[in-house]
């Protein structure tokens, strides 16, 4: 029987997390099959031991392990090994530090998009743990969002942790995706189209922030740099309808304005 869902899970050099976003996947108690995709980027440490134990237990998972980085050859391993892979009607994301709380999170998600084809992904609240403090605390990054919104509001900032999205499997990434410099919002915006977006109150899942992370570990111009090198190829190939572009216009001009800043308070400071 074929999964209705795929799980796909993407990891690198993530020996100290890894079990625990495993053990959070298999807590999950759904009323349809699973599949469980771990892409693993030939990581230095035994993460790829780790997750060939926990393959070997249960069937579910299914291991992708390089031996050679690919990340670092501009292939990106969600849109070149685990997307390909995936079988499930549904998609769930969750990278290989983070981790689930909620036994019935894929199961709450499911019912729900199955039954409201006008909603193309949904996703959830979550608390937000710091490795560096091992404080667990209320993740604010979307307590403001409404709990419908639209690829419109997603285009003026991303609000989802990617460890808490469920979407269908209805997208296709171009070669050009594999040039981004942060993978999550970009997928976000190109699949939902004209679809809606629903938020769960429940905080299902943990984010977790560590100076190793791509994102929680950059700088302010490593932010703004990433961003707009996310935003430029987004409008140039123009795959998002023109209320979400004009919207990103607006970003990209922001962001512009940010570096602008940024470097000048720098020039002035050596003088």
């Amino acid at each position: 029987m074929n999964p209705l869902l795929s799980i796909c899970c993407t990891t690198f050099n993530h020996e100290k997390y890894i079990k625990q976003t495993l053990d959070g996947f298999l807590l999950q108690q759904t009323s349809f099959p699973i599949e469980i995709i771990v892409h693993d980027d030939a990581s230095t440490d035994n993460t790829a031991e780790i997750i060939r134990e926990y393959a070997e237990k249960d069937s579910r998972i299914v291991p992708i392990l390089q031996t050679e980085n690919q990340f670092s050859k501009f292939n990106k391993p969600w849109a070149n090994y685990v997307f390909p892979r995936a079988q499930g009607k549904y998609i769930a994301l969750c990278e290989g530090d983070d981790y689930w709380i909620d036994p019935f999170k894929l199961q709450k998600q499911v019912d729900f998009l199955e039954a409201h084809p006008d909603y193309g992904s949904c996703f959830h609240n979550s608390k937000i743990f710091y490795q560096d403090t091992q404080q667990l605390e209320h993740d604010i990054l979307n307590k403001d969002e409404p709990e419908t919104s639209t690829i419109v509001d997603l285009a003026r900032t991303n609000y989802i942790r990617t460890n808490t999205i469920v979407l269908r499997n209805n997208f296709k990434l171009q070669d050009w995706f594999n040039y981004l410099p942060v993978g999550d919002w970009p997928l976000f915006l190109i699949q939902i189209k004209d679809l809606k977006i629903k938020r769960f109150e429940e905080e299902m899942g943990v984010y977790r922030v560590h100076s190793q992370g791509a994102w929680s570990g950059a700088d302010e111009i490593q932010t703004i740099k990433m961003t707009l090198n996310t935003i430029k190829p987004l409008l140039k190939h123009n795959v998002l309808s023109k209320p979400a572009n004009k919207v990103l216009r607006k970003r990209y001009r922001k962001y512009k304005k940010k570096q602008f800043k940024y470097y000048w308070k720098k020039w002035l400071k050596r003088k």
